[in-house]
């Protein structure tokens, strides 16, 4: 039940961050339309911004979807299964998905440490800070993970 309680509430927190992200992307591509047009000029820099608000947005929204069990799955076997079977699958499912956003997470720790340094274009911004994004994902998808394992083995026990 601690798992599900932590899980909601990182959930309902990252959803907030979300939506503060997309209305920020949003105001700035508004921004840099009506500058274009209206004045023949832009902001410098505010197209990285809007690129890496939306990496950061599709990573860490991949992990909220991780944890609203909304990802991709088949349920063709799944759906002939009796509650343990069911319950072995689902659980052996996560665990696939929490290994292979470690995997990527530790593959993007050392990218990070190789081309981190390096400024973007316009903002002269360190590119680490988009970068980012891609282990901050893995790992909040791997949280979402074990919280819902943990969740499924107190349902066994209940």
């Amino acid at each position: 039940m601690r798992a599900r309680n932590l899980e909601r509430r990182l959930a309902r927190g990252l959803e907030f961050m979300l939506a503060a992200g997309m209305l920020s992307m949003f105001l700035i591509i508004i921004v840099l339309v009506a500058m274009r047009y209206l004045f023949q000029s832009g902001l410098v820099g505010a197209n990285e911004t809007a690129t890496v608000i939306f990496v950061y947005l599709s990573s860490v929204g991949a992990a909220v979807a991780v944890g609203r069990d909304e990802h991709i799955g088949l349920d063709l076997v799944h759906r002939r299964l009796g509650r343990t079977g069911k319950r072995f699958v689902y659980v052996s499912a996560l665990l696939l998905v929490a290994a292979l956003n470690a995997v990527v997470a530790e593959r993007s720790l050392t990218w990070i440490a190789t081309t981190g340094q390096i400024p973007m274009p316009a903002s002269q911004i360190p590119r680490f800070v988009a970068q980012s994004a891609v282990p901050l994902g893995c790992a909040l998808a791997v949280i979402f993970c074990c919280t819902r394992i943990a969740s499924a083995w107190s349902e066994d026990s209940e």
